[in-house]
């Protein structure tokens, strides 16, 4: 699987990666506080104000390293699996193994965010009022206004902002229908970008002036995010309508059950040769962890099977590819986190396992006609 950028860290057991775009605005939002460095402190060289300049997006970045860190651990307190931490050019965004299971958690981690970004907002102006004039000062006070402005913009009432998530959760709240909150909210959000574009370039009418270049195009790469967003948002809730009569059952073979302490002479003669079921090794626990790889197996030969355990010619299943939803939005989008990493997923339910299927098999299904 690809990854989204360079891997900086481990969080919770969860990878942080810094997208190569965040350079580009580390580099924009340096040459933009430089001017306001140089009259802070006009003695500094153009090296030492590009240095000093340059701290601004860096801590920047660490604000919001805390706002995606936040999501995660809110994610965490109601039962939910983080999968990565992802900085990039817009600001970043965090990555989850399922889908929340309800109104309540998914309004608690898109408020996480941007309650992080007004703690260190508040904590920033408290330090900033024991510090002199200068140029700390005025790069604390910078990052104070920074985190208030990004908590600000991200509690706006529309997807794909935070905001836009809780407004989510409060209509599928009153309504029971998680895509009806999806949709609305996908509307709600291509409003705000509209607003928000008239807005940015309307002010500046209001007070007499022409809207520069740069604002103008700021103004329009925001508007757009947001739309493109509001728009991702409405179409996912479209799909995951159509998606109620989904059973993934439909698309499962038997599986054969084997503990992954075994050794091939252990498992049963017929999938050896049948090709129509999968054998799952599973742990002490009866988690699955691992299946069986045909084109290692047939490497091995028959008088080694006694001395070659199970695990050594299986292939590992990671956590996103061991599903328990079978019906509905809910499995088919797990199906489709699972089959990106995995080419074989194994679905558990109350009696053990239920089977598997692979990605080819997936695949073909939904391209059928009949679906």
């Amino acid at each position: 699987m690809k990854r989204p950028g360079w891997r900086i860290g481990v969080v919770g057991g969860s990878p942080v990666y810094l997208a190569p775009s965040w350079l580009l605005i580390a580099a924009v939002l340096t040459l933009l506080f430089l001017p306001t460095v140089q009259r802070a402190a006009p003695r500094l060289d153009t090296p030492a104000a590009v240095a000093a300049a340059a701290t601004f997006p860096i801590l920047l970045f660490a604000s919001v390293l805390a706002h995606e860190l936040a999501h995660g651990a809110a994610a965490r307190a109601v039962g939910a699996r983080v999968r990565e931490y992802v900085i990039t050019f817009w600001g970043g965004h965090t990555s989850f193994g399922e889908e929340l299971r309800t109104p309540g958690a998914s309004a608690i981690v898109s408020a996480a965010g941007p309650l992080a970004n007004v703690v260190l907002a508040v904590a920033g102006w408290f330090v900033l009022g024991a510090m002199p004039p200068g140029l700390p000062a005025v790069i604390v006070a910078a990052l104070t206004y920074a985190n208030a402005v990004v908590a600000a913009f991200n509690l706006l009432p529309g997807n794909p902002l935070d905001g836009g998530r809780i407004l989510e959760a409060l209509i599928w709240k009153v309504t029971g229908n998680r895509e009806t909150g999806t949709i609305g909210s996908g509307w709600v959000g291509r409003g705000l970008a509209v607003v928000l574009a008239a807005v940015i370039l309307g002010l500046p009418l209001l007070r007499g002036e022409r809207p520069t270049l740069t604002t103008g195009i700021w103004g329009l790469l925001v508007a757009g995010l947001v739309w493109t967003g509001a728009s991702q948002s409405i179409k996912i809730g479209r799909a995951r309508r159509s998606a109620a009569g989904f059973d993934l059952r439909a698309l499962l073979r038997p599986a054969v059950v084997v503990d992954a302490r075994a050794s091939l002479a252990q498992v049963p003669r017929p999938p050896f040769g049948m090709g129509s079921s999968d054998v799952v090794a599973i742990d002490a626990a009866g988690t699955p962890v691992a299946v069986l790889d045909a084109a290692a197996l047939a490497q091995v030969p028959p008088d080694a099977y006694a001395s070659t355990p199970v695990t050594a010619v299986a292939r590992s299943l990671p956590p996103s590819a061991v599903l328990t939803a079978v019906t509905g939005p809910d499995a088919l989008g797990a199906l489709a986190r699972g089959i990106n990493e995995s080419p074989v997923v194994v679905v558990v339910g109350p009696g053990g396992i239920l089977g598997t299927t692979t990605r080819e098999s997936v695949v073909a299904a939904l391209a059928s006609p009949g679906r």
